[in-house]
């Protein structure tokens, strides 16, 4: 599940300083100070099992866990085979705080000898940890150690970590540093992390692990903006399994799903190593941080209600309605014009605009507005079919769009899983780049044969087949409908549609 809020446009304006500091901090320290860190963890463990560090330590985690009467992770431990062993404990005694004390007190040894020469191995087996920036940094469950609280919250596992947490960064930040001001923005960032990281310690105190990610201080600043926003309609796009769009509800609706799913995750779903107990634990901080600015009187709730569309906020847009209803053209296309200039990307205003010279049948006008209506990137669903449907108007009024727009619309519409969109676009044989389209229809065969829509994906490929039947995609269509069809080889039509 993804629900992400989006409802203010990044701007001069509205740019949260802050915000952007922090997501160069994340990237600089993931691809500086941590780029050689997986290497450096590979030669280390190497070191270690080429060391005699496996020889002590093994027998030693055995008695460790005995004399601590852990019998579920003595259990796991006898479950590895021998030879494996070494490199299992050698993984433990990253992040298990308890036993690496007991090995440091001597209480694990049996012979003073042994203790000694283990010393001496793990001396040198420390110093190249050491210089591992991740393992200096990370949150270790059974330790509080107030650094590692704020530093691991710097920290990232992979790029695609980076990336998703980053994204929600950007996406909050914007709408959570404008209400409540840098200082303070920073401030929810800092101890939303130390939240999220005592969250995690008090659910995993006693076991042998680490967390690191911006993730629970991200989760604080969803919290955050639940409570700040209150009851403000805020524009959300949400991502549940295979559906997705956008949607308009109240920000503190959001705190119960939000909370909900991380309880919920942390509940069912603990194996999955994900840290859903530094996210929920974030997201209590947070919202505790909120209600506090909230009472304190320390939200800008000019910024808050800004937020909101001017069209909404005085009577031009009602009016231009009513006289579109009139069949009022001339008066309601002033008053659109006027909310154009001032929000140039409001869809309604450019449908309304368009519509304007529909009904007046003035079809210079009609097509440049009909394509710029068509050049709003939005993945609203209506907002699509709305697209759609000026696209078919456009081509029955022998308007049509510019080719290279058309591939573009196309092109767009693909990436966005809107199939039936980008068939329309691509219907009409249109442009010089036979290749390119050729190109585009292949993608939409294989867009209808990964929902499972047969009749569909066939009608495509053949359609592909009689347009471009020299294309190598035509040669590509003819060997998936041979295998579809039983037929041993399709010749390429002598016919081309369109």
């Amino acid at each position: 599940m993804l629900i992400l809020p989006l409802h203010r446009p990044l701007s001069r304006a509205t740019f949260p300083l802050v915000t952007t500091v922090l997501i160069l901090v994340n990237v600089l320290v993931f691809f500086g100070w941590q780029s050689g860190d997986e290497a450096a963890m590979a030669r280390t463990q190497q070191h270690y099992l080429q060391s005699d560090l496996g020889r002590y330590e093994v027998p030693a985690y055995e008695r460790y866990l005995l004399g601590k009467r852990r019998m579920d992770l003595l259990e796991q431990f006898n479950q590895v085979p021998a030879s494996a062993r070494p490199e299992y404990v050698a993984s433990r005694t990253l992040t298990d705080i308890a036993f690496i004390a007991a090995l440091r007190s001597g209480e694990l040894f049996t012979d003073d000898a042994d203790a000694e020469a283990w010393d001496v191995a793990r001396s040198e087996y420390d110093a190249q940890i050491d210089r591992i920036f991740t393992l200096r940094h990370l949150l270790r469950s059974s330790e509080i150690d107030p650094w590692r609280m704020v530093s691991s919250a710097f920290l990232h596992g992979g790029i695609m970590h980076l990336l998703g947490n980053m994204l929600f960064l950007l996406a909050l930040g914007l709408l959570v540093e404008g209400a409540i001001g840098s200082g303070r923005f920073l401030g929810v960032y800092l101890l939303g992390a130390v939240g999220a990281s005592a969250a995690s310690l008090m659910w995993r105190w006693g076991e042998a692990g680490g967390g690191l990610g911006a993730s629970g201080a991200v989760a604080a600043l969803m919290g955050a903006f639940c409570v700040v926003w209150g009851r403000q309609p805020v524009r959300l796009f949400y991502w549940v399994g295979v559906v997705f769009d956008y949607v308009r509800a109240p920000a503190i609706w959001l705190l119960p799903v939000w909370l909900g799913w991380e309880v919920w995750n942390l509940i069912a779903s603990d194996h999955l190593e994900i840290g859903f107990d530094a996210h929920a634990g974030g997201i209590v901080s947070g919202a505790i941080m909120g209600a506090l600015l909230v009472v304190t009187n320390h939200v800008r709730h000019d910024f808050i209600r800004d937020a909101e569309p001017e069209t909404r906020t005085d009577d031009r847009w009602q009016r231009a309605q009513l006289h579109l209803g009139r069949m009022q053209l001339a008066e309601a296309e002033r008053l659109l014009e006027e909310l154009a200039r001032e929000q140039p990307a409001l869809f309604d205003v450019r449908l309304a605009l368009y519509q304007v010279a529909r009904n007046g049948q003035r079809g210079g006008a009609m097509a440049g507005r009909g394509a710029g209506l068509l050049a709003i990137n939005t993945l609203d669903s209506e907002e699509v079919r709305e697209q759609i449907e000026v696209l078919a108007e456009l081509d029955a009024a022998a308007l049509a769009l510019d080719p290279a727009d058309r591939i573009a619309l196309a092109r767009r519409w693909l990436d966005a899983g809107q199939l039936n969109a980008a068939e329309a676009a691509l219907l009409p044989a249109a442009g010089n780049d036979p290749a390119e389209q050729a190109h585009l229809w292949f993608r939409l065969a294989l867009g209808w044969r990964d929902r499972h829509a047969e009749d569909a994906h066939q009608r495509v490929l053949r359609v592909l087949t009689q347009r471009y039947p020299h294309q190598p995609e035509a040669d590509k269509a003819r060997f998936l409908l041979a295998e579809l069809v039983g037929e041993e080889e399709l010749e390429p039509a002598a016919t081309v549609v369109g």
